[in-house]
């Protein structure tokens, strides 16, 4: 049973797990926020339900199939903020409560460059996002401060 409701509201925070690869000296990279191939969607969390530990700990659970490209941390960015660019978030629970899609409506094709207004998008999504470097990954707890995107 998932108490989570359905409607992802605007006022939500939804985080996204980072690797290693996501991050560069010290900034975002556009892989973060670009779906595979095929698709138009990345996975976040709902943090305003789940909160920080259980966020961390799913991201942890994502990033722990490959240890050359280990979790770092977290990307977080307001509902509110994906929409205004064009883009969506959706639940997603079939995967796991809390979990949700963000949509941005244009599918990455497979071994060509992606559409010019998905790169803007991303471009813009990654300004407002905010970088959450998680200061002891080791740790099962979120010791990195406040994670919840004021309004």
């Amino acid at each position: 049973m998932c108490d989570i409701p359905v409607p992802v509201a605007d006022e939500e925070t939804v985080v996204r797990a980072l690797r290693q690869c996501h991050v560069r000296r010290g900034t975002l990279r556009p892989m973060v926020f670009r779906p595979a191939a095929g698709t138009d969607q990345v996975s976040v969390m709902r943090h305003t339900y789940m909160k920080s530990d259980p966020c961390k700990a799913k991201a942890k659970e994502i990033a722990s199939g490959n240890q050359t490209n280990p979790y770092v941390g977290m990307a977080a960015i307001r509902v509110r903020s994906v929409r205004s660019l064009g883009s969506d978030v959706t639940d997603s629970r079939e995967w796991f409560c809390g979990h949700a899609d963000i949509s941005h409506g244009i599918v990455v094709p497979a071994d060509e460059p992606a559409d010019p207004l998905l790169t803007l998008r991303i471009q813009k999504l990654i300004r407002r996002a905010r970088l959450l470097i998680d200061p002891d990954p080791r740790t099962e707890a979120w010791t990195g401060g406040e994670i919840e995107i004021p309004e």
